[in-house]
């Protein structure tokens, strides 16, 4: 509890942040001492003047960011009814060390951390619904698997070992089962299995190639990418592999499909000339909307929590580094800037 603090706005205050249209004022102070850093935060409502949230946050000294981050979390949660975005982290990878490696960052690309380093080719990572584990692809044991890692103690295992290519594992919305593609049986079709690697279910049988599975929030469906028509398009079927639907016919290359954690949107990468673009759909087909407009490529989009911004990875000054950009398309912020090439980021659910 923070002692001392007034339960109200001053009223003259309050009447001129109302005549200038401000129904909220946040307030944040700042203290150091011997034993570390405090952040008092507080909110009040102009309309009644009254104060609706306060609370110290206390860490070290080097957990500032963090502090700000909680209440930023915090601020947004107290004037929407909406979780914040602050608190989470992005798992990409990226060739820093002159291997392809998986790191993770905060969502605005501070505390950058490698969470792979078996100096091999390490790709599609994905995040568990509860957010300590992380699926992905490696070449570690010669032979392209899934691998699981734990991030809470850095364990990791095999999950599965077959000939052939495993690749874009997605988990399901309630972390029990797991949808990925797989070539184990000649050309790649998307499969199914728990989270332990067993149970192991086939769900397309074309002569196309289908990949990069995305699951619906529900849970019902999963969207995917597949050539059976002759070019890369988005399909969406049943979580069980029937009532297959083809989502996208303008242009002839559209892939990476993610579902947006509202439910109402599917972002995708869609080729647009020499280079892709990032673009919405709905999942009945329509309201096509392209979100970004380069240069250079813009590939593999990633929902916030909120679904209110996508991560992508993107060419447009030269090396490939990881922005985000409001689904409105109005606003890019550049996340990554290590003179490395940075790819295929999958935003956390927390």
């Amino acid at each position: 509890d923070v002692k001392g603090v007034p339960s109200r706005l001053d009223e003259n205050m309050r009447m001129q942040l109302r005549s200038l249209g401000i129904d909220s004022v946040i307030m944040a102070f700042v203290t150091k001492d011997e034993k570390g850093i405090k952040l008092d935060g507080k909110i009040y409502e102009t309309g009644s003047g009254e104060l609706i949230y306060v609370k110290r946050y206390m860490g070290n000294d080097n957990l500032l960011r963090r502090l700000v981050h909680r209440f930023s979390d915090e601020i947004v949660f107290r004037l929407t009814g909406e979780k914040g975005i602050a608190q989470t982290r992005i798992v990409f990878i990226s060739d820093q060390t002159g291997q392809k490696e998986l790191y993770i960052m905060d969502y605005d690309g501070y505390s950058p951390k490698m969470i792979t380093g078996n100096r091999s080719l390490n790709l599609s990572p994905s995040w568990s619904p509860s957010g300590s584990l992380i699926a992905y692809t490696s070449y570690r044991d010669g032979n392209p698997d899934i691998y699981i890692v734990d991030l809470g103690t850095s364990k990791r295992w095999r999950l599965t070992d077959y000939s052939g290519l495993d690749i874009s594992p997605s988990w399901s919305p309630d972390g029990n089962v797991m949808a990925f593609a797989t070539s184990r049986d000649g050309n790649a079709e998307i499969y199914m299995m728990n989270r332990d690697g067993k149970g192991v279910k086939r769900l397309t049988y074309m002569r196309g190639e289908d990949v990069s599975p995305t699951w619906s929030p529900t849970g019902s469906e999963i969207a995917f990418t597949s050539d059976r028509g002759g070019s890369p398009q988005i399909y969406v079927m049943k979580a069980d592999g029937t009532n297959v639907r083809r989502l996208t016919f303008k242009g002839e290359y559209n892939s990476d499909a993610v579902w947006s954690p509202r439910g109402n949107k599917i972002a995708f990468a869609c080729k647009r000339g020499s280079g892709f673009r990032i673009c919405t759909i709905n999942p009945d087909g329509s309201g096509l909307k392209e979100i970004t407009i380069g240069p250079g490529s813009d590939e593999s989009p990633s929902w916030s929590p909120d679904g209110r911004w996508i991560m992508f990875a993107s060419s447009r000054n030269g090396k490939w580094n990881i922005y985000m950009v409001d689904i409105d398309g109005n606003r890019v912020e550049r996340i990554t800037n290590s003179g490395s090439n940075n790819w295929g980021p999958d935003w956390s659910p927390n």
